[in-house]
């Protein structure tokens, strides 16, 4: 776990996120406010209303995606970030969730490549994540180099997700993930999830030098799952990534 304050001290260019952090954080929780505090609309005057709900909505979301792309350049997760923001804002401009998050395939198994920025508090949580055994190459390294959207290739899928409901599955409680493009839109046919698995450890790690491999799933462990299912649920944006 990780606290965005935490990296001020490394450098200056620290210390400015760290303030404008600070800005949008304050930001954000004024425009929480309910619409009518943030309005003060004429005597019937409902179109006037509507239309300054609609405005601070918009200034709303604006800062929750500021305030993630600042967090995301403190874990070297910027690029992610900026294409997460580009889709919200083309087919999503309302969007204002406190959670979201980036899988960033680019790194081995072995590390927590799982990141979910909470932009009401400012603070990145890490958990390990696998990627299909469709997906390692020959190396047999716990690193993933192949990706497809087809049916029974057991591969990963890159692109942005929206996360749905939770349900108990085989795998216990779990999450349905819905894949918004054209790289990931079987998602749901497929039956990729968020599921717990006993093959992501850092016990597993040590006795066989990676973590296991799922079937496309984003397969956690056992221990997050309740945490991670609690805050994304129900509509989180989620990247899966490669740079």
């Amino acid at each position: 776990m990780k606290y965005i304050f935490a990296h001020t001290l490394r450098s200056p260019h620290k210390l400015f996120i760290a303030a404008r952090l600070a800005l949008l954080l304050g930001f954000a929780a004024l425009t929480n406010l309910p619409a009518q505090t943030l309005v003060q609309a004429q005597p019937n005057s409902n179109s006037v209303a509507m239309l300054g709900a609609k405005t601070a909505a918009t200034e709303n979301a604006r800062k929750k995606t500021d305030i993630l792309m600042s967090l995301a350049e403190t874990v070297g997760e910027s690029a992610a970030a900026e294409r997460l923001v580009e889709y919200t804002q083309q087919n999503d401009p309302s969007a204002t969730g406190r959670y979201w998050a980036i899988v960033d395939f680019s790194k081995p198994s072995t590390t927590k490549r799982l990141y979910v920025f909470d932009t009401a508090t400012g603070r990145i949580d890490t958990y390990y994540v696998a990627h299909g055994r469709g997906s390692e190459g020959r190396n047999d390294d716990g690193i993933a180099d192949v990706f497809s959207n087809a049916p029974h290739s057991n591969s990963s899928s890159l692109g942005v997700y929206r996360a749905l409901n939770e349900y108990v599955g085989n795998h216990g409680r779990s999450m349905r993930l819905e894949g918004l493009e054209q790289t990931n839109n079987n998602a749901l046919s497929r039956a990729v999830v968020m599921h717990k698995a006993d093959y992501v450890s850092e016990n597993f790690i040590r006795s066989t030098g990676r973590l296991g491999r799922s079937e496309g799933c984003f397969a956690v462990e056992p221990s997050v799952i309740n945490s991670l299912v609690d805050e994304l649920k129900n509509g989180a944006y989620i990247i899966a990534w490669k740079g």
